[in-house]
């Protein structure tokens, strides 16, 4: 909306340049007017830097001769809202002298129609060394985007009109910073070659996928739903199984038990004269009765010889 110079570059004297109510606009005027230094002190208030002063970092240009103190103030509209900018410029030093930036400051004003003046009410957004990073944030832009696109340096653009078509264009893709898109067209160009042979590789699985017709898939469908029931048969039937299992080790359990006692049992030699054990026992027992019949015959005679003896 307003940009206001104080002792920058060809301005000694405080200029104001106003942009209210304009769309389009063009700087008029001979060589050495200062209309690049109009640009240059818009892209200054914004960025700190100017691009044909070939290094980012140099801020001596930005005073007018013999001048120790410039200031550059910009009031701009974004993103619906409007703020105010202030870079200034200041030389230091005796022999050898310094020029460095000092009070830098970006604020937004509550009325959107301010200009910036002392009595206008602002925010602080940012100072010093966050003015910059705020800016970018809030055109997105950086100094070297806002350079290629908004304020082509006169040097290019003048190289730009006497080329020939065809250098035109290479200019046009280097300022716009346009390889991006040949890089952009190469990757895809890669991608697509992968693409396509992984197509090709998949085309091939395809292929081998021919007998898979309809009444193929209806034919597997029914054997699975034939498997299904299998299977809930299965696991209906595994309790059992499992207890049939279990008993069948308790038997085995046993018989190895069996078998064990069978191999002690087998072990156990008969002693001889076995055979005649019950031919003896048979007399033992004649004898033994014979014995007690005798006994008894004893005792009798014996009780009548005690009786006749009383």
């Amino acid at each position: 909306m307003l940009l206001e110079m104080t002792g920058f570059a060809s301005f000694r004297e405080k200029t104001e340049v106003s942009f209210e109510d304009t769309d389009y606009f063009a700087l008029v005027g001979p060589t050495g007017a200062g209309k690049s230094t109009v640009i240059d002190a818009l892209t200054f208030a914004l960025y700190g830097s100017v691009a044909r002063w070939d290094h980012e970092g140099l801020v001596a240009p930005a005073l007018a001769p013999t001048v120790n103190r410039a200031t550059v103030r910009l009031v701009f509209d974004a993103g619906g809202a409007r703020y105010h900018v202030v870079r200034e410029v200041r030389r230091s030093g005796g022999k050898k002298p310094t020029v460095s930036v000092k009070n830098v400051r970006l604020e937004q004003l509550a009325d959107p129609a301010a200009l910036g003046g002392p009595d206008d009410d602002a925010e602080a957004i940012a100072a010093d060394s966050e003015v910059t990073p705020a800016i970018e944030r809030l055109l997105g832009l950086t100094f070297k985007h806002f350079c290629t696109c908004v304020a082509l340096p006169q040097g290019d653009f003048a190289e730009f009109l006497h080329a020939k078509a065809a250098d035109r264009q290479k200019i046009l893709i280097k300022l716009l910073g346009l390889e991006v898109y040949e890089r952009i067209g190469r990757r895809a160009g890669v991608t697509a070659e992968q693409q396509k042979q992984r197509a090709a590789v998949l085309t091939e699985q395809l292929g081998s996928y021919a007998d898979a017709t309809e009444e193929a898939v209806g034919e597997l469908a029914a054997r699975m739903t034939a498997l299904a029931e299998l299977d809930a048969r299965v696991n209906a039937a595994l309790p059992g199984l499992h207890d049939a299992a279990r008993a069948h080790d308790e038997a085995r359990q046993h018989v190895a038990t069996l078998t064990q006692e069978l191999s002690v049992l087998d072990a156990v030699e008969r002693p001889d004269g076995v055979e005649d054990l019950e031919t003896r026992r048979r007399s033992a027992a004649e004898a033994a009765t014979e014995a007690r019949a005798g006994l008894e015959a004893a005792e009798t005679a014996d009780e009548a010889a005690r009786a006749a003896l009383a």
